[in-house]
């Protein structure tokens, strides 16, 4: 698995041996923090790598990778790091991917509504995009999450779990399609919060 932005790296506790799981982390203060202060990635029993420095950067740079999973998480705050974003990015993504893997971008933000802009990605790959949102309960510490998988993998999009979840991740007629060239972030802004 491939995540890209660390945090705590809570993720590792997933890992089972023999599961290699990198990260990608921009900041080293993070791993460090991430390291010092918690034990998930010393504590799981899978590879667990990471990677320093921007993600695009150093996964253009790597040879392809074969994950089955990865991961997006960079979008939660105020700054949305455009590049990752692109129909060149999900072309990087995709030189790293095993055929039938997935793509998963947690887009939960309070600012800005990033579904349109990677169903327009989607389509313009081939592939299909499906959204997930989960609900929170504040009251337990749970908060809602919103989540797009991104695959060309059929068999995973007829899953009963996704079936009964998963809804297609709606395009929009006034979000052009992000490449290295051209992005707005005007026409996703959220003016309600929730």
């Amino acid at each position: 698995m491939l995540w890209i932005r660390l945090g705590t790296g809570t993720v590792a506790v997933y890992g089972k041996a023999g599961d290699v799981i990198r990260f990608y982390e921009i900041n080293p203060l993070v791993e460090r923090l991430a390291r010092h202060w918690f034990t998930f990635l010393h504590d799981s029993p899978a590879q667990v790598d990471v990677v320093l420095g921007d993600a695009r950067l150093s996964l253009a740079a790597e040879t392809p990778q074969q994950f089955n999973v990865i991961v997006i998480d960079a979008f939660s705050g105020d700054a949305i790091p455009v590049h990752l974003l692109t129909r060149e990015a999900l072309t990087l993504y995709r030189r790293h991917l095993q055929p039938d893997g997935i793509v998963a971008f947690h887009v939960s933000n309070q600012y800005i509504d990033l579904e349109p802009v990677i169903a327009g990605i989607a389509r313009d790959a081939g592939m299909r995009a499906v959204s997930v949102h989960s609900h929170g309960d504040e009251q337990n510490g749970l908060y809602y999450a919103d989540w797009i998988l991104v695959t060309s993998n059929q068999s995973f999009l007829a899953q009963p779990e996704i079936v009964n979840t998963a809804f297609p991740t709606p395009l929009r007629a006034d979000v052009r399609l992000w490449t290295d060239n051209y992005s707005s972030v005007f026409p996703l802004l959220k003016w309600q919060s929730r």
